[in-house]
This record gives C-alpha cells, structure tokens and sequence, in this order.
C-alpha cells in the first residue's frame, strides 16, 4: 500500500513507529545535522553488537565476527526497535526547520499551499 506522507508531523510520526531506515530519514537532513543523526545510529549500532557479544550466544560457531565492528545480526534481531531508536534521533533533528533539506521544505510548502 502506498502512503503520501503530507506533513511534517506525518513524516515525524513514521519516523518515531520505525516506519522509515537510517537512509531514508538521513536524505532528508541538511549536511551537518546527518553527519549527528548518522553518528547517533551508529551509537545505537554499537550498543546492540556490544549487548549481543556480551549475551555469548554468537551467530557463528567460531564465535562472534565483529569484534570492532558492527554487526547486522542483533540489528535485524531487534526487528523495527533499531528503526524507533534511530527515528527518535532524528526526529531532534528534523523537529528544527533549519536543519531539513530544501526539497522536504519546498513540498511542506506546496502541500500547505493546496489545502
């Protein structure tokens, strides 16, 4: 099904249910502010690889892959958790005007425009 998202509040709302990735929501930022909401998820990134490790049940039978490094498994184990984690930063973001993409702010005036 295919939804149009009209207002900030809508994209806010979608990006707090976990609705949206870390890709999507960061093309929406300004330069500076993505480099903060990219950093934030890679914090969140981090927690859940260190939480996984610690819980010693690895993915592999060697053990854990990722010393160092972030791992995809306990991301994709947490389901839409990471994607909340992750909106509800960048919803700080976005939630200032300044820090949105010309083109978000182009639409939110054209659609404020046609109502």
């Amino acid at each position: 099904m295919n939804r149009t998202i009209d207002t900030d509040e809508q994209l806010m709302a979608y990006a707090a249910e976990g609705r949206l990735t870390k890709h999507a929501l960061s093309t929406l930022l300004t330069p500076e502010p993505r480099r903060q909401f990219l950093d934030a998820c890679a914090k969140i990134e981090e927690q859940y690889t260190v939480e996984c490790a610690a819980a010693g049940d690895p993915c592999l039978a060697s053990g854990c892959s990722s010393e160092g490094e972030i791992c995809l498994q306990p991301l994709l184990a947490v389901g839409s958790a990471y994607h909340k984690a992750c909106g509800a930063q960048w919803n700080k973001l976005f939630a200032l005007p300044g820090n949105r993409m010309s083109a978000w702010a182009i639409h939110e005036a054209e659609s404020q425009v046609n109502q």
